[in-house]
């Protein structure tokens, strides 16, 4: 997950629920900490408002918004009020806040969709909040053969178009023959196109918060 980036400016609030609007853009709609999505989750009902810096130590901070982030009610369950320390990079213990910490460079995948740690840090982070969970494994596992049938639907589609390019450039096509096959074509653009459509549009979030009012 690549570094992330809190907005500079919004109405202030004095409860930090009403946040959660904002928190749920900022972090494209998934757990800062699982990765898991609102799409894959059931919708926004399953995620909170995360005070990095837990609020029964930092009442201070409660409503501020550089301190809350967007998890899910699991990750924020486990994570609770621990803060075992201020440096966790020094430590070896403790949380990274998503958008000063690029977790990419602190996370790994291996066999089986297993998420390891290539800082003590991040493998604190692992332990406590459970990151290997089954169903993250299981999540893990799901996006991989999405993006590896997509990858050879494109394929697919390409070796198909270049087929049917040789074929009407024939020169004993009759105009029947090249009606149909300029057919064949087109149906096949379209299906293509609907399906990089519904792709690239996968992680749009399909609730809203007024679903659940």
């Amino acid at each position: 997950m690549p570094l992330r980036t809190r907005r500079t400016s919004t109405p202030k609030h004095k409860a930090y629920q009403r946040y959660k609007p904002y928190l749920r853009e900022d972090f494209a709609y998934a757990c800062v900490y699982c990765g898991m999505h609102e799409n894959e989750a059931g919708g926004p009902r399953f995620f909170t408002v995360e005070h990095f810096r837990p609020k029964s130590r930092f009442p201070q901070l409660a409503t501020e918004y550089t301190n809350l982030l967007y998890a899910c009610s699991v990750c924020n369950t486990y994570k609770s009020n621990d803060w075992p320390h201020d440096d966790p990079l020094a430590a070896g213990a403790g949380y990274l806040d998503p958008c000063e910490h690029d977790y990419d460079q602190h996370f790994g995948l291996a066999e089986a969709f297993v998420l390891i740690g290539h800082t003590a840090v991040a493998r604190y982070m692992i332990d406590r909040l459970h990151l290997n969970r089954p169903m993250l494994q299981k999540l893990r596992r799901q996006r991989h053969e999405q993006a590896e049938l997509h990858e050879q639907f494109v394929a697919l589609f390409a070796q198909n178009m270049a087929l049917l390019g040789e074929h009407l450039r024939e020169a004993a096509l009759t105009a029947s023959q090249r009606r149909q096959l300029a057919k064949e074509l087109e149906r096949l653009r379209r299906q293509f196109e609907r399906h990089v459509e519904s792709w690239e549009k996968r992680w749009q979030p399909l609730y809203s918060l007024d679903d659940y009012r």
